[in-house]
């Protein structure tokens, strides 16, 4: 996610506390006049606020005119109130039906980055990272598996032509090319670091090949870097917070050695 992006969903969700205090659970209940603007609400046709449905959570992601939004309100909120269930229970088939269909808009395409497709893409990872977590609402383990079908979606393409490291080959079709992919890792890490988040990316570290110090820097881009650098360093968590740095090889915990296979980390 782009540091402006980032920016954008802590600035939303510090409102949304504001504004509705309780989380909003319950608040569908009430009167109309008396609902208060919650987060992830949408404006009805009498400019009024309500729950969103599935349809509208699409519809904001992708910009749908048609799905106004009270001010304040981010495009991504109403998914994320969904798949939290910030409104109160769903059925688990529309949430993952939500979460399948966020995956599906991620995959859809591969703008260049600083787009506002590329910003809408990367706003629906961080939407399933955030569901997938804990907090506010109730967790939804389906948006964790949605991130994993678009990560090993994206990498499988990347070497439908040959190859062993799709950071490399994503890398080597264009300036930033491994961009999205990287971003779905972190991703993935950041829902859950102590546990299927952490899980999925030691994996991912064993299963790939470290860079050979014989090969800098014609090999410069390497998934073995990108996934031990997310666990080494947390993803932005303090250390207390990343509990599986421990677990990564002796090769990815030595600074010295990091540094010289991994020199853009």
């Amino acid at each position: 996610m782009t540091p402006r992006t980032w920016t954008k969903m802590l600035g939303a969700a510090a409102l949304a506390f504001l504004l509705a205090p309780g989380g909003g659970l319950g608040q569908e209940d009430r009167p109309p006049g008396e609902r208060r603007l919650g987060p992830g609400m949408v404006l009805d046709e009498d400019g009024g606020s309500r729950v969103p449905t599935l349809a509208d959570a699409l519809g904001a992601m992708r910009g749908d005119p048609d799905v106004a939004l009270p001010v304040g309100v981010q495009r991504f909120d109403p998914a994320l109130a969904v798949l939290r269930q910030e409104y109160g229970p769903r059925p688990a088939a529309e949430l993952d039906e939500l979460a399948n269909a966020l995956a599906d808009l991620i995959l859809a395409s591969d703008p260049e980055y600083m787009t506002d497709e590329y910003d809408i893409q990367d706003e629906a990872l961080g939407v399933l990272s955030t569901a997938a977590a804990g907090g506010r609402g109730r967790a939804h383990p389906g948006s964790f598996d949605a991130l994993v079908r678009v990560y090993e979606m994206i990498a499988a393409e990347a070497l439908a032509d040959g190859g062993t490291d799709p950071v490399a080959e994503l890398a080597g079709r264009r300036p930033g090319g491994s961009r999205r992919l990287f971003s779905a890792l972190t991703r993935i890490f950041q829902a859950d670091r102590a546990g299927r988040g952490a899980d999925y990316l030691l994996a991912v570290v064993e299963a790939s090949e470290p860079p050979r110090l014989e090969d800098w820097p014609a090999f410069p881009h390497s998934l073995w870097c990108d996934a031990a650098s997310l666990v080494r360093s947390g993803a932005g968590a303090p250390p207390e917070e990343n509990p599986r740095r421990g677990e990564l090889p002796d090769t990815a915990l030595d600074d010295d050695m990091f540094y010289q296979l991994c020199r853009r980390h």
